[in-house]
């Protein structure tokens, strides 16, 4: 009964070890290849030469990064002087005329600047005016109080 046991583990741990070595083995090529690719022949083996390397890269990107901000920074001031707030306001100027078909219209950048648009509708024409806006005051004509109204609900948003 005893024989039986023995005669496993005679050849069961020969087994066990070849299959250890094996994957010793394996894990020390890996990290043979590893140390290839990273200490090529070609130049010197030397992990600070190595190192000088790594760090000119990371340098690199250092650079790469601080001239996308660069460019983001330009962009957002850029932008804050394109058309960020629209209001419309439709109204009925005229007794004789029904549908709000009159509107004013308003168009600012970030800093309240830019363009009211008004147009008025009665039965026999509508007529069209534009107006500058600067700073959220009128600049050369001065606003209706519908124009105002736009204005000011522009500057809410």
């Amino acid at each position: 009964m005893y024989s039986d046991w023995f005669d496993f583990a005679g050849w069961l741990l020969p087994v066990a070890v070849f299959i250890w070595l094996t994957v010793l083995t394996i894990l020390a090529w890996q990290q043979r290849n590893f140390l290839k690719s990273l200490f090529p022949k070609s130049g010197e083996r030397d992990v600070r030469k190595k190192f000088e390397e790594v760090l000119k890269e990371v340098e690199g990107f250092g650079k790469g990064i601080d001239e996308i901000k660069g460019t983001l920074e330009r962009l957002e001031k850029d932008g804050l002087e394109h058309i960020q707030k629209v209001a419309l306001l439709r109204y009925n100027p005229y007794d004789d005329t029904g549908g709000n078909m009159s509107f004013s219209v308003v168009f600012l950048d970030n800093e309240g600047s830019g363009i009211v648009i008004t147009s008025l509708h009665s039965r026999s024409e509508t007529r069209v005016f534009a107006k500058s806006v600067k700073l959220g005051k009128a600049y050369k004509y001065q606003f209706s109080e519908e124009e105002d109204q736009v204005v000011k609900e522009a500057l809410k948003n």
